[in-house]
This record gives C-alpha cells, sequence and structure tokens, in this order.
C-alpha cells in the first residue's frame, strides 16, 4: 500500500510526478546503492561517496517505504538492526538509473572517467539484459541474506 499523501504533486503531468516522487537530489542515489551496491542498513548507505547527511537519510528511507518502493525489516537475531531491501516498485527505477547514467556517461565523460562508468558503456547496447542482470543479482542477494 503506497501513501501517495504525503508527497505534494506539482501537477498530473507524469514526468512532474515522477520527479515529485524521485527526482529530489538523494532519492536516487539510495535506490542506486541498494541496487548496484547491495548496501541494507543505515549505516552503509552514510558510507557513500556522497555522504548524506543522517536526518536526510532517514526521511527518505522513511518516504521510499511509504512509498512502497523500500521495505524495512528489523533484525531476526539482533532487533535493532534495521534492513532495507528494494520491492518490486523500486526495482522498476533500474531503466532510468541506467538511462540517467548513460545521458551522463555520454556528455560528461571527461568528469566522470572509467571508473563507474565502465559498465555502463559496455552495456550501452543491450540495456533491457543489463537491467535484468542487475536485477537477478540483487534478488539473488536480497535472498542471500540472513537478517
Amino acid at each position: 500500500m503506497t501513501d501517495a499523501q504525503n508527497v505534494d504533486f506539482r501537477s498530473i503531468c507524469p514526468i512532474a510526478t515522477g520527479l515529485d516522487i524521485i527526482g529530489d537530489k538523494w532519492t536516487l542515489l539510495i535506490l542506486r546503492d541498494m541496487l548496484w551496491g547491495h548496501k541494507t542498513m543505515f549505516n552503509e548507505f552514510r558510507e557513500s561517496i556522497e555522504h548524506i547527511p543522517s536526518k536526510m537519510l532517514s526521511n527518505r528511507l522513511k518516504k521510499l517505504e511509504s512509498l512502497d518502493y523500500i521495505s524495512k525489516n528489523k533484525g531476526q537475531t539482533n532487533k535493532k538492526n534495521i534492513y532495507y531491501f528494494l520491492k518490486d516498485k523500486g526495482l522498476e527505477t533500474a531503466p532510468i538509473m541506467i538511462e540517467i547514467g548513460l545521458f551522463t556517461t555520454n556528455n560528461y565523460f571527461e568528469h566522470l572517467g572509467e571508473t563507474y562508468t565502465k559498465d555502463l558503456k559496455k552495456n550501452k547496447k543491450n540495456k533491457e539484459s543489463y537491467i535484468l542482470e542487475l536485477v537477478i543479482k540483487y534478488k539473488t542477494f536480497k535472498k542471500s541474506i540472513h537478517i
């Protein structure tokens, strides 16, 4: 169940609405860290190169959970541990992230270099299979986690 009442939509334009949900400075980076980096815990997200402030991270995780992009699970062994996992809606953002990454790689490669763009460039022609591979890897990772 989603809680769209927590989002102020600017218009009925699908692009504006999408940006209202995932277009802020941090949301896609959290989803990126989950999909590519297999991050699941609050402190793992804090270690990202962009250094998201704790309060902002907490707010974005709550927003993503309320909108059904991620789930929040308490640890079985240690109840203090909280794990976050992508749900199907969160996984559906993979093509958006790929397209943003390809656009940026194509237009700002001088800034980016090879480090983070290698996979994108390599899979540019078969985006669908790359997305499927990412999703399968994530789902396999998610099944392997024992909380």
